[in-house]
């Protein structure tokens, strides 16, 4: 049966990004057109802005599939309801002492949606719903690292590298040996990157396909982990987000 056409333009882009979203991509313009029910004109501007804002991504070959922030949705919707990841990261609290969040990439940043406080009377001062500034935060440079080489560049050139504390790291270079350095490891760090007092250590969350869509970490305060300690917590952290990653 045929689709209904579309009544207006927000129908339109939804139905090609359904149409983008199926699972056996990547798929064609005419592919994509003919199972959203919009021409193929249509089609193309439609897919023009998926891919400007990161939900559609083209493969070079004239086909398009799942961008970058289209799994990172998926994932957060799957994460409010996903059976078995607040026990991760209670386990995970439990284990290490510390406060322990999962983010996920939201736009141009990172944003806070699990948090599981630590038992002594130190709190760090984040909430669900926290915006994180990419470059500047563990759990940020962990997404960085794992995203498509395209993708950190659109964000960054967005965004800039701003100073958050003296020890933010501003200088591209220097950020992009970091984030292959990150890759190697498989966990980030940052130490007074982006509030001074505060230090952190994140892994990242891949999807089916190893796209990072998401990152754990435990965060402490600086008088309580010197930053020679702070690479302990890597592989519990590390195990933690490959325990979320399978059940997203």
């Amino acid at each position: 049966m045929e689709p209904s056409k579309p009544a207006n333009s927000v129908v339109k882009a939804l139905r090609v990004l359904h149409a983008v979203a199926r699972a056996d991509g990547p798929h064609r313009l005419g592919d994509i057109a003919e199972r959203s029910g919009v021409s193929k004109a249509s089609t193309h501007r439609v897919l023009a802005t998926l891919v400007e804002e990161g939900y559609a991504a083209p493969d070079g070959e004239g086909r398009y599939g799942c961008g970058v922030q289209l799994r990172a949705l998926a994932a957060q919707v799957l994460a409010d309801d996903a059976v078995g990841i607040d026990a991760v990261l209670r386990a995970l609290q439990q284990r290490l002492g510390q406060a322990v969040h999962l983010a996920v990439l939201s736009g141009d940043h990172a944003t806070y949606t699990h948090k599981v406080d630590p038992g002594h009377a130190y709190r760090i001062a984040t909430d669900v719903g926290t915006p994180l500034p990419l470059h500047a935060t563990a759990s940020g440079k962990a997404l960085l690292a794992h995203l498509p080489p395209g993708e950190v560049a659109d964000i960054l050139g967005r965004t800039g590298l701003p100073a958050r504390t003296p020890r933010t790291h501003t200088d591209p270079a220097a950020l992009a040996d970091e984030l292959a350095n990150i890759r190697e490891a498989g966990y980030a760090t940052d130490y007074e990157e982006a509030d001074e007092s505060i230090c952190s250590l994140a892994a990242p969350v891949l999807d089916a396909d190893g796209t990072a869509v998401g990152a754990v970490s435990v965060s402490s305060l600086t008088f309580l982990v010197a930053e020679g300690q702070l690479a302990a917590f890597a592989p519990a952290v590390k195990q933690a987000a490959q325990d979320v990653s399978r059940r997203l």
